[in-house]
């Protein structure tokens, strides 16, 4: 529903003096993180958004990006956005940050699946993920402390005024 983002590409190209290419794939911004070395994830919404079969985005994903391995996960959070930046980070190639909900939660055993899946699943150092927890209830005031930005050795976290946000910081 964003029909200039697309503009923004070629102008950035031009104004660099560099080359674009296109990968013809229908991705959502907030639904993909990378660790710099050939792995990636993301939630299920970008094979369900895409009229492509899997394999073909997984080769695109390859063959532009360099992505080896593609993570695509189902949305432990349960809600219509299904950003994986609602629920994770990467943190470095062999560390993530996962939200965390209580065990009293209906969605409980979905971040659990998926805390599971990356402690249990060679890095790209070839040894399983460490992995950090957050707690995340969501609700109101929102919880999103994983839609995090690493910057000039610097973390901002998005706050909201929640009883968790000293806890996340």
């Amino acid at each position: 529903p964003r029909p200039n983002d697309n503009n923004v590409p070629p102008k950035v190209a031009q104004s660099l003096g560099i080359n674009l290419f296109g990968m013809n794939v229908i991705h959502t911004g907030g639904n993909m993180m990378v660790d710099g070395l050939g792995m990636a994830a993301s939630t299920e919404l970008v094979y369900e958004e895409e009229s492509q079969s899997q394999t073909q985005i997984n080769t695109k994903m390859l063959n532009y990006l360099g992505i080896e391995r593609y993570d695509v996960m189902d949305d432990p959070l349960g809600d219509y956005i299904k950003h994986i930046d609602c629920w994770g980070k990467y943190l470095a190639p062999d560390k993530i940050l996962l939200g965390q909900v209580a065990p009293s939660d209906p969605r409980f055993s979905d971040y659990e699946a998926v805390a599971n899946y990356f402690a249990t699943t060679p890095s790209s150092y070839g040894y399983p993920y460490k992995v950090y927890r957050v707690y995340t209830p969501g609700g109101n005031p929102t919880t999103a402390y994983t839609n995090s930005l690493i910057l000039n050795h610097k973390v901002y976290v998005p706050l909201s005024g929640s009883q968790w946000d000293d806890e996340a910081l």
